[in-house]
């Protein structure tokens, strides 16, 4: 705690021991300042939706944590954006977990499966090729390639008794694809059920159709027992037997399975019911990138999974800020505004953080000012300005007259790495200030005592007394390099 006495001397040392009786040590708040919605405070924000390139489960948390450059899980100084109901996006191909290529499931297995419909080296082809090939890094994926109606390949290494009762689930990268391709699972005495994996005069919400357009991530889950039964045999489809892929697509595949008796569980979403609610809504059949709430309900095979690409809408707040050197906030009495219980004067130092395994689009730097325009005295901006101590940048730009009632554009074109400085000086009441100490401090607050603050204090009459004898006394409640 840094409290600045503008005069010296006996009675400025009285005060100061006085001062430094009533103050609290300060406290960052646990995950940032804190600062919430109703806080005077200011709180520019950089907000940005940020691709994550490997998100690990078994290692994070929460959807804002990365791997540092040195492979270290590390936390995004960012919060979700509240304005967006589901602000997480990722596609279903570039989940990587754990059961995702284990069908068969061979009974007298233990450990890894020997077998694995995503192997093709188990396939048997007519005219089609299949190969290796993966959806995402590590997310290895059966390549089916076929140019003909004709073309086909066969998986036949697997038995399913109470066929009926299993899933038909394939989540696919569709390339390319002419016709009405069909994957078809048969039992024992030629009976079988069919999906179309491409149809492009299909419905989106046909239920049998995995993909009415090319693209990436679609994922189609229907039971066996619920699907038309076609074929020679007695009319019921009882134990599955083979797969067979037939006609002309080209498709990754990277999840392909007849066995499980129920659906995955690829997140939920927050949507609008007809009364204008929000509801929870499971999904299991995503088609191409998706949208979820949060990470929290995957499907429970999903727990540890690695997801590639996730893209977040985030906010880079002011209230984020994890270093207690990247923030300055100082409190004074100001002659030149009497009216005014105080003058708050706030520095920060904001940036995108950059590492190997985050990227950034649709960028800009804002702030959403919460007190009536005349109420900023003045703001100034610097750009690039890296670790310069605040009192040493020399680059600062007035942007006042920007501040009145709306959203402020600081800037519109971020790049990542690039370091920001905002200062701003703003009158306040003594309401105000309490507000941000207690914030500030997690909810005791900082400069906060039994009786009131520091402010509260100068405002007393043996303040007034104290005041008059020292003059202009400043406290800070963080230290950011000024």
């Amino acid at each position: 705690m840094n409290i600045n006495i503008k005069r010296t001397g006996l009675a400025a040392l009285i005060a100061f021991a006085v001062l430094s009786s009533m103050v609290a040590a300060p406290v960052m708040a646990a995950g940032g300042i804190g600062w919430s919605g109703d806080s005077a405070a200011p709180n520019p924000t950089l907000n940005a939706d940020v691709t994550i390139d490997e998100w690990n489960g078994a290692d994070f948390s929460d959807a804002l944590q990365y791997y540092d450059d040195s492979g270290e899980a590390a936390q995004l100084p960012a919060s979700l954006n509240e304005s967006n109901d589901n602000p997480i996006t990722l596609t279903a191909t570039d989940i990587d977990f754990e059961q995702r290529d284990e069908f068969p499931r061979k009974s007298d297995e233990d450990g890894d499966n020997a077998a694995s419909a995503l192997d093709a080296s188990e396939w048997t082809t007519s005219g089609a090729t299949v190969s290796s090939t993966t959806t995402a890094p590590s997310v290895d994926a059966l390549n089916y390639a076929g140019s003909a109606s004709s073309d086909s390949a066969t998986y036949s290494n697997f038995t399913v008794v109470d066929g009926e009762k299993g899933y038909l689930t394939i989540a696919a990268d569709i390339s390319s694809a002419s016709g009405t391709p069909t994957l078809q699972v048969t039992d024992a005495d030629g009976d079988y059920v069919e999906i179309v994996l491409y149809d492009s005069t299909a419905a989106a919400s046909d239920d049998t159709v995995l993909a009415n357009s090319t693209g990436e991530g679609m994922v189609l889950q229907e039971q066996i027992g619920d699907l038309p039964v076609q074929g020679g045999g007695d009319g019921t489809f009882d134990t599955a037997e083979d797969v067979t892929i037939s006609g002309d697509v080209d498709a990754d595949i990277s999840v392909l399975d007849a066995e499980r008796t129920r659906e995955l569980e690829f997140g939920e979403q927050l949507v609008e019911n007809d009364d204008e609610e929000l509801e929870t809504v499971t999904i299991t059949e995503p088609r191409g990138a998706y949208s979820v709430a949060n990470m929290d309900e995957f499907d429970e095979v999903m727990a540890d999974a690695t997801i590639h690409g996730l893209t977040v809408d985030a906010m880079f707040q002011a209230s984020d800020l994890q270093d207690a050197d990247n923030v300055n906030a100082e409190f004074t009495q100001d002659n030149d505004y009497p009216q005014w219980d105080a003058l708050g004067q706030f520095d920060y130092r904001i940036k995108l953080p950059t590492a190997f395994d985050l990227s950034y689009a649709d960028t800009e730097f804002v702030d959403d000012p919460t007190l009536p325009g005349e109420r900023y005295k003045t703001v100034e901006l610097a750009e690039g300005v890296g670790d310069t101590e605040f009192s040493e940048i020399d680059s600062w730009t007035d942007v006042t007259s920007s501040y009145g009632s709306a959203e402020v554009t600081l800037d519109s074109t971020v790049s990542s790495g690039t370091t920001y400085a905002v200062s701003y000086d703003l009158v306040l009441t003594n309401g105000e200030v309490s507000t941000i100490e207690s914030a500030a401090g997690g909810g005791a607050g900082p400069m906060s005592s039994g009786n009131g603050g520091p402010i509260d204090f100068l405002l007393s009459l043996p303040g007034i007394i104290l005041s008059g004898i020292t003059g202009l006394v400043g406290v800070k409640i963080f230290g950011g390099g000024s």
